[in-house]
């Protein structure tokens, strides 16, 4: 992984995901495991994360850019694949929840 963007992650501390799915997919050649702006995730016992701040998604985008920037071009690649968990659209009762405390 290029040296810059290393630092910049050192900067930010907020898109190391994002720079492994760059190395993976330009290495490969194949489309990330998940990069997205958003995740629909909702965990009401959980503490608040940095995904709720607005700046949180500013400073991510502000990463892509820059990492397409040192790449020379975009190593991202499209895919319409879906890995969903065991739970993804599995019935539970209102007075359970999808929230796993140790993961």
């Amino acid at each position: 992984m290029p040296k810059a963007i290393r630092d910049k992650i050192d900067d930010y501390m907020n898109c190391e995901d994002i720079a492994m799915n760059f190395l993976v997919s330009h290495i490969s050649r194949q489309p990330p495991i998940k990069v997205t702006s958003r995740w629909t995730f909702r965990c009401p016992g959980c503490p608040i994360s940095l995904s709720e701040d607005d700046s949180h998604f500013n400073e991510r985008h502000k990463c892509i850019n820059y990492f397409v920037q040192i790449y020379g071009y975009m190593p991202l690649l499209n895919t319409q694949f879906r890995a969903d968990s065991v739970l993804f659209k599995t019935r539970i009762p209102h007075d359970k929840q999808k929230c796993f405390k140790f993961i």
